[in-house]
């Protein structure tokens, strides 16, 4: 009997977490979205590449952020790289608990999955207390949601603290 339970242990400490590891993929993965952010938006919609840090620091700042969103405000673009951190890190943490014992593809589907779960939550759930997220219900709000989670999953879980089992 001690040694099932020694057993199923080292079955769950194979696949524990690095939080560290989740951690950095999180914040790694949110400056993917950002850069992502600040591309496609000005190359495909012809809009300004502040406008989705304006958008963000309004999340803290409130609405008067969203005032001048073609201009550089390094109040405004702190504020929303800060926000953005944050959320990434506290969404790639959950990211990472659930595709902690996936292989890899499977990693990468759930990371999509999840993604697309963040986008449906972010830009239809939220959008209650901040209603300017349901004017950028597009692709490229889909697309940059789905990249982020799926640079989260496989290289938090790479990163993992995997040990054999003996």
């Amino acid at each position: 009997m001690d040694t099932h339970i020694h057993h199923e242990h080292d079955e769950l400490s194979a696949h524990a977490i690095n939080w560290s590891a989740a951690i950095w993929s999180s914040v790694i993965a949110g400056l993917v979205f950002v850069a992502l952010e600040v591309v496609m938006v000005p190359v495909f919609q012809g809009g300004s590449m502040w406008a989705p840090l304006h958008m963000i620091g309004a999340i803290a700042q409130g609405p008067s952020a969203m005032a001048s969103p073609d201009t550089f405000d390094l109040t405004v673009v702190s504020t929303a790289v800060a926000v953005h951190m944050i959320l990434a890190i506290v969404y790639g943490v959950i990211l990472a608990s659930l595709i902690q014992r996936l292989d890899t593809g499977m990693a990468v589907v759930g990371g999509a999955l999840f993604g697309l779960a963040l986008y449906f939550i972010n830009f239809y759930g939220f959008t209650r207390w901040f209603p300017w997220f349901a004017d950028t219900r597009d692709w490229i709000s889909i697309c940059t949601h789905i990249v982020q989670s799926e640079t989260v999953s496989p290289r938090s879980q790479r990163l993992s603290t995997h040990r054999s089992v003996a």
